[in-house]
């Protein structure tokens, strides 16, 4: 396997498990390394946005010793943002100790020290992508404003009246922030009648706000994003299977073992030419193109391969828990290529098919799936309607 695509220009993934604004699904500081790894590994550039990066603790955690308070967590990503491995999405002319700081005056929820912004300015700086934060915001309330448009379509009573002061207050924001939606909702809730119905359509509009937040980023930076695993994969009745291997190692889908990797050997299997040429071939895929299958196949295969073997190399003879874990599963990975009956479209995908349901696998789809332009995108600020249609892509469900 040669590394013939590592000068190709690289793909960004936006990693969504990061998400500040959605309820996480993540148990663990060890939970959320294992992601954050798996998608490493799976991409050519790993995005997470300022916000996220300074006011997820569990983020913070892995990042600084000093952040994990005491915790047994590996705190050893730094590597990762010092090298560009992973990379700050930040607002246009400001550091991230700009960022913190005026988010500390808006009293938003779990801002960090003023050092460990200092700090992660001074690993992340050299590679960081920058974007307009006027032109997100504007992505963001557009996407605000969509979502809630439709769920007024069908909706009638209190529902209705309650989505509809949403859409009031939403569209007399300039710019919008979340904080500002998540105030609303708590005082139009003390404010009514406290009816389920009422509850239930805040409860929604809080879902569209973060699923436009979500959104918003990714859209203006051309990135995919990796979404959280509360997506569901396209339904099995529009796709056929193009090829299917079943009998490949497990490990580099096991998020325990994942979450225990010494970051020096992650390091070493970032650098694996068949992982380059795999994460090509699925970067081809997730753009819609045609991968090249045979060598898609050949580099998962030798791929899953080394990491295995790179498993059992590290935890032999330091990890009393991971040994168990590797001498007690029996399970493989699937592989496969599907192809959307309606739109012709190929989609690749991970799993272990015959998983117990206590063990903590993960299970990565890839598509190419467009997300809905925003009414009003075309002329917001340097982006047009063309650049709205981001592809989609998801990962990390569990298994």
């Amino acid at each position: 396997m040669t590394d013939q695509h590592a000068r190709l220009s690289s793909e960004k993934v936006y990693l969504s498990d990061v998400e500040i604004h959605r309820q996480s699904p993540l148990a663990s500081a060890e939970d959320l390394r294992a992601r954050v790894l798996f998608h490493v590994l799976l991409s050519d550039t790993l995005l997470v946005g300022d916000s996220q990066s300074l006011n997820t603790p569990l983020f913070r955690a892995l990042v600084s010793s000093r952040e994990a308070g005491g915790r047994s967590v590996r705190s050893d990503l730094a590597p990762l943002l010092s090298s560009g491995r992973i990379r700050v999405a930040c607002r246009d002319g400001q550091t991230l100790r700009a960022v913190r700081d005026a988010q500390e005056l808006r009293q938003v929820e779990h801002v960090p020290s003023a050092s460990y912004a200092d700090l992660m300015d001074r690993m992340t700086r050299a590679h960081a992508v920058t974007y307009s934060f006027d032109t997100v915001a504007a992505a963001f309330t557009s996407g605000v404003i969509r979502l809630l448009e439709e769920q007024t379509r069908n909706a009638a009573g209190e529902t209705r009246k309650t989505v509809e002061a949403a859409l009031e207050f939403v569209r007399g924001q300039e710019p919008l922030y979340f904080k500002a939606l998540r105030d609303w909702e708590e005082s139009f809730r003390n404010a009514s009648s406290g009816s389920t119905e009422v509850v239930l359509a805040l409860a929604a509009v809080d879902r569209a706000a973060g699923e436009s937040y979500r959104q918003a980023l990714p859209q203006v930076l051309g990135a995919g994003t990796a979404a959280p695993r509360s997506l569901e994969p396209p339904a099995a009745a529009t796709t056929r299977t193009v090829l299917e291997r079943t009998t490949l190692p497990v490990g580099i889908l096991d998020g325990f073992l994942l979450g225990r990797l010494p970051v020096e050997a992650f390091l070493e299997a970032v650098e694996q030419p068949s992982r380059s040429v795999l994460v090509h071939q699925l970067g081809s895929l997730r753009r819609g193109g045609q991968p090249d299958l045979p060598q898609l196949v050949e580099a998962v295969t030798e791929f899953s391969t080394w990491m295995q073997e790179t498993f059992v190399r590290v935890f032999r003879d330091t990890d009393e828990r991971a040994r168990a874990v590797l001498d007690g599963n029996r399970n493989l990975m699937r592989f496969g290529i599907s192809q959307d009956s309606l739109t012709g479209a190929l989609g690749a995908g991970l799993d272990v098919p015959a998983a117990d349901g206590d063990e903590d696998h993960l299970d990565l789809r890839v598509v190419d799936r467009s997300v809905p332009v925003a009414d009003g995108a075309a002329g917001i600020g340097e982006l047009d309607a063309r650049q709205m249609r981001q592809r989609v892509i998801t990962g990390a469900y569990v298994g």
